[in-house]
This record gives C-alpha cells, structure tokens and sequence, in this order.
C-alpha cells in the first residue's frame, strides 16, 4: 500500500455486470478536489438563509459520491447511484454573535 494514494470504490461499473470500480487515487489530488468542494459549497451556503418561515436553518447535511477520477459529486434523490459509502459533510451554523 502506497501512503501517496487511496483505494476507492466507486458507484461507477467496472464491468457489464455492474460490479462497483476500484480505483487508486493520489491524496493530492483527492484533498484538492475536497478543498474545490468545500470552496464551491461555502458560496451555496452563504446564500441560504437563516430563517424558512418559522423554523431556523441550523445544519445542512450533503452526501457525496467520489467518482473514479477523485472528483466529488452531490447525491440526489432519484435512486440511480446505490451508495453505502461515500463523504458526508455536515454543515452546522455558529450561533449569533460567534465566528467572523
């Protein structure tokens, strides 16, 4: 096992049978692809408000997928990628008057 990579499953087949791919990527790349993610998610969340009607927006959960390729992907709901795995990124806000 090389410390420079990972091994990862991913949703995409390797095969016509639909078995999952495993694939070694390098740590590099995937952390720059987690820090681009990250990067991209802090403008989404920056626009979301605070407040839905009566109830307070505290958390944020979003699952993502990593492609063979290292590059993240957001889940959504139609049910065409089975994951078990994955990253899970939970975003919680500060209470006022913490934080900046």
């Amino acid at each position: 096992m090389n410390r420079d990579t990972i091994w990862i499953v991913t949703a995409e087949p390797s095969t016509s049978r639909g078995r999952p791919r495993v694939t070694e990527i390098s740590l590099d790349e995937l952390s720059l692809n987690i820090n681009i993610f990250i990067e991209q998610m802090s403008t989404i969340l920056e626009r979301i408000p605070e407040k839905i009607g009566k109830f307070d927006l505290a958390e944020i959960e979003i699952h993502t997928e990593i492609s063979a390729k290292g590059t993240l992907v957001i889940l959504g709901t139609g049910g065409e990628i089975g994951a078990n795995g994955g990253l899970k990124f939970v975003f919680r806000r500060l209470p006022a008057g913490q934080g900046q």
